[in-house]
């Protein structure tokens, strides 16, 4: 067996290299840890424990889970910032999310950040491009394309409109196929990739103001058993540049039981992991 020389010039210059790229590895490494380091803002801690603790795992993403009381003055820090209230959206959370935004940041919006609860903001619908229709009567069956809607316990199926982009495909696992005609008309039916959600909770009637800034990711197929109107809308996730940053939208989320599902946890994390362009 022959041992290496260090005291050789070309040996001595070859633990240099080595040691360098070792320097520059453990360099990467720390610079996606800080990367990843991700705030959650949420009025529903349970589920957002578990989505914490799947990106732990899954993608060593690093989770700081706080309410709008405890927000911090400064979030630039953050490589994004995860929204998920289901009551009011107070006003300092409304700016503060809007403003790390439009720096450079990216702001994910889960489930109930669009529903009737932040109709009163002032400017956060605008800031998403998304408009509510009687949002006061959201209790009610609608029809498609009318007020804006809400409905639970229901059976949604998810459908994956984008087969190309990072966000829908990464070990994303589409298990099924179904007929699904995208509400982008005029459009024709086919099959899409899609996979089944049980007992949660499905929104209706999420409209565009923006016309076709935003890249849908995601449509949502389902049936609304008070009136019997099978719902196909292609509102089950999108991405929109604000500013200098990104919203991402992923509509599914409603209960523990839901975040349960990897595929659930899973878009979370790719929105958080995605390289912009």
């Amino acid at each position: 067996m022959r041992f290496l020389n260090v005291r050789s010039g070309w040996a001595w210059r070859l633990l240099l290299i080595v040691g360098a790229m070792i320097f520059a590895g453990a360099a990467v490494l720390g610079s996606m840890g800080r990367d990843l380091r991700v705030l959650i803002v949420t009025d529903e801690v349970e589920q957002m424990e578990v989505l914490a603790e799947y990106m732990k795992g899954k993608g060593a993403v690093d989770s700081t889970i706080v309410l709008q009381k405890d927000l911090p003055d400064e979030l630039s820090s953050y490589h994004a910032v995860i929204g998920y209230i289901h009551g009011k959206l107070d006003r300092k959370t409304e700016v503060a999310i809007i403003d790390y935004t439009k720096k450079g940041g990216r702001f994910v919006c889960l489930h109930h950040m669009i529903s009737s609860g932040k109709a009163k903001n002032e400017f956060y619908f605008d800031f998403l491009g998304i408009q509510l229709d009687k949002p006061g009567e959201s209790r009610n069956p609608t029809t498609p394309g009318g007020g804006y809607a809400w409905r639970h316990p229901v059976d949604m199926t998810i459908v994956n409109v984008n087969p190309e982009h990072y966000i829908s495909n990464h070990n994303i696992k589409w298990d099924s196929k179904i007929a699904y005609k995208p509400s982008d008309e005029p459009s024709v039916e086919k099959e899409y990739p899609a996979f089944e959600m049980k007992d949660t909770e499905f929104y209706l009637n999420h409209k565009f103001t923006d016309g076709r800034v935003k890249t849908v990711l995601l449509g949502f197929k389902c049936l609304d058993d008070r009136n019997n109107i099978t719902y196909m809308q292609d509102r089950a996730g999108w991405i929109k540049k604000q500013g200098k940053g990104q919203i991402v939208y992923l509509k599914m989320g409603h209960s523990i039981e839901d975040f349960k599902i990897a595929n659930v946890c899973q878009f979370v994390l790719n929105a958080v992991a995605w390289k912009a362009n």
